[in-house]
């Protein structure tokens, strides 16, 4: 019998930040309000630093903005919408900020990643989802 291969330990923290940006969001498109499937990172990722900070990551429904909206091949028009109402969202502070982590080269241990997001994901589960009606 041949064992599952455990995931690399960058794989494993993919996981964990894809996990809390759709927790954080309640599973919801934070830019139509519509299921959200995706963790979509606002910055392109050239570094672990920015791969790993959760001001870079948005929820957004798969189909329609994510597939049809930012990564639009076909009509790039779109995919600047989008990418605007990102922004919008999260401000522009954010935006200028995530971008400035693009030109930095960083030294990350994973190991300390992936505790630190596990803890942000214990944390959130011990939260009600963001859209859960309340009495």
């Amino acid at each position: 019998m041949k064992l599952k291969k455990q995931p690399s330990l960058k794989k494993q923290c993919d996981l964990l930040w894809s996990s809390i940006i759709k927790k954080r969001a309640g599973y919801k498109s934070e830019i139509s309000n519509l299921v959200g499937n995706v963790a979509h990172h606002i910055v392109a990722k050239p570094n672990n630093r920015l791969r790993f900070d959760l001001r870079n990551g948005i929820c957004l429904n798969n189909a329609k903005e994510h597939i049809y909206g930012v990564h639009n091949k076909y009509d790039t028009t779109i995919a600047r919408e989008y990418q605007e109402k990102i922004i919008s969202r999260i401000g522009a502070d954010t935006y200028v900020y995530l971008l400035s982590l693009r030109k930095g080269s960083y030294k990350t241990d994973l190991k300390l990643v992936k505790i630190f997001l596990e803890q942000e994901l214990k944390h959130l589960k011990g939260q009600p989802d963001k859209f859960t009606l309340t009495k």
